[in-house]
């Protein structure tokens, strides 16, 4: 039989009440962290498998490592010979992950050699150009984009 406490109030809680109330208050709090990561979406989470079956041939992989309403940060690999087609980037912040040679192509048609050394940390503005891997190593960049 459950033995009865005293309350100050004078309201009467058994033993078992206490011990269940705890139990539900410890589940509660156990739970919270996982209630309070963000949820991924479900067509958030196809856009890298529809991305990646989309590369066109001579073109460098691309994983989305965070992609939210503030950032979107990528790998972005380039086999010697590589490169992207000419799209507007945005503003962004690039490291070098591995050394290696790209050549930018603006839209009027002038190239730019860029030399990455691993490590290296650059800012750019935002602007429009194609990337293509020059070099004889393969190139992976962690970009992070401001939207």
């Amino acid at each position: 039989m459950a033995r009865q406490v005293d309350n100050p109030r004078g309201n009467e809680m058994t033993t078992t009440t206490k011990l269940l109330l705890s139990a539900l208050l410890t589940a509660g709090l156990a739970s919270m962290p996982a209630l309070a990561q963000d949820k991924a979406k479900p067509a958030a989470m196809e856009k890298p498998k529809a991305a990646a079956a989309e590369k066109k041939a001579g073109e460098g992989t691309t994983k989305v490592l965070v992609d939210n309403e503030k950032v979107r940060v990528t790998e972005v690999r380039y086999k010697p010979g590589e490169g992207s087609e000419m799209r507007e980037r945005g503003v962004r912040v690039t490291r070098a992950l591995t050394s290696g040679t790209m050549e930018r192509t603006s839209p009027d048609g002038k190239k730019t050699t860029v030399e990455w050394k691993a490590g290296d940390v650059k800012y750019f503005p935002k602007e429009t150009f194609a990337n293509k891997n020059v070099g004889k190593t393969e190139v992976v960049l962690f970009v992070t984009a401001l939207k």
